[in-house]
């Protein structure tokens, strides 16, 4: 699940039918895994991560979903085309 809000979802419909949750993620070079079992581990939704300092590539590339992604792709975009090394000038 690409967000906080779909991933707070599933764990309470897990937790609500006691199945089992495999969270994971990854922000670049970073990754992240999580085991919830009901009623024997913290639940998902128990703690909150910081505020991510950047927005994921994949979410960037293929689910643009807040002004804020489109304004970093749109910047990124940018910078790709016009930006000229100096053996280019």
């Amino acid at each position: 699940l690409d967000n906080v809000e779909a991933r707070l979802y599933v764990d309470q419909r897990c937790l609500f039918y006691r199945l089992p949750m495999l969270e994971s993620g990854t922000l670049g070079t970073k990754g992240n895994t999580q085991v919830v079992v009901p009623h024997i581990t913290e639940n998902y939704g128990a703690t909150r991560d910081p505020p991510e300092k950047s927005i994921p590539v994949c979410t960037l590339k293929n689910f643009p979903n807040q002004i804020q992604h489109t304004l970093q792709w749109a910047r990124d975009y940018f910078e790709g085309e016009f930006r000229q090394g100096a053996e280019d000038v």
